[in-house]
């Protein structure tokens, strides 16, 4: 955090109040930025302490500062005639963008830091209305290839050995593990004509198919939840024969899916009743 000061300090704007509370010096109070840097207080503080607060340099109804000598020092008394002090205490907000904030947005700093960046084409498939949380992360995961997959553990130099766990038969990767698969095959027909869409092998053709989804926007966020569904299960079902030597058939992963998407569409009927009956409809319509 102290390596990161210079890029924090400009996003944390100091809101003056009755400046009881506020340093001179050192808070970011007005829009010159740092006082102590932009009057050069290391060599010259006017004959302003450095615990000065800003209600310090307010006396008898005028700022109480030495005339300006150079172009940074007019600058400050300029911005000064505009400072109205109250009897509000001092706070602290957000300033992204120039957009002030009362609360602090993870995703708005991530974006202000790290910068714009363009929207990668599956970007939808992963982040919609009434998805579950760790679905979608999981399916971020899988599309970004980062799972530890037992190709990737290899080509980390791991000795471990390449079969799938789920046949037993093929090397496992994700393409394997999630389409070529025969176990994961039988769930993914099931769940292909639950939801009307083509059966495929390939991630690719897969990923294709759902970026083209027709039909209305509750028809394709079942689609997109039913398909993210199945990625999790397949990926928990493998990891649990992993770590625990426990082994499901590919019912027992339909039955549970079936009910974790009947589950999740009844929970937002409050929130929104309309799609939560639509796709409940469609759900079972399709069953």
């Amino acid at each position: 955090m102290i390596k990161a000061r210079d890029i924090i300090y400009p996003l944390i704007k100091r809101r003056v109040g009755n400046g009881e509370s506020t340093r001179f010096w050192y808070d970011n109070w007005s829009h010159l930025g740092k006082l102590y840097t932009l009057l050069n207080a290391e060599s010259s503080r006017l004959g302003i302490p450095l615990s000065a607060t800003v209600a310090s340099r307010y006396r008898d109804g005028r700022w109480a500062l030495p005339p300006a000598r150079t172009e940074n020092q007019l600058a400050l008394q300029v911005h000064l005639t505009t400072v109205v002090l109250t009897n509000e205490e001092d706070s602290n907000e957000w300033v992204i963008d120039g957009k002030q904030r009362q609360k602090y947005k993870c995703g708005e700093v991530y974006t202000y830091l790290k910068g714009p960046r363009p929207l990668v084409p599956w970007a939808k498939l992963v982040w919609f209305s009434y998805g579950i949380p760790r679905h979608s992360f999981l399916t971020w995961l899988v599309l970004l290839d980062r799972c530890p997959t037992r190709d990737r553990l290899i080509n980390w130099g791991l000795n471990v050995v390449p079969h799938c766990l789920l046949c037993n038969t093929g090397q496992e990767s994700r393409n394997h593990l999630f389409f070529e698969c025969p176990y994961s095959n039988t769930i993914w027909t099931w769940i292909v004509n639950r939801c009307d869409l083509h059966l495929s092998i390939s991630w690719e053709d897969t990923i294709l198919q759902l970026q083209s989804l027709r039909g209305n926007k509750d028809s394709k966020r079942l689609c997109l939840l039913a398909t993210q569904a199945t990625i999790y299960w397949i990926w928990s079902e493998r990891n649990t024969r992993l770590h625990h030597q426990v082994f499901k058939a590919p019912e027992t992963l339909i039955t549970t899916i079936d009910r974790q998407i009947r589950n999740r569409l009844q929970s937002f009927r409050y929130a929104n009743s309309r799609a939560s009956s639509a796709m409940t409809q469609l759900w079972f319509l399709r069953s």
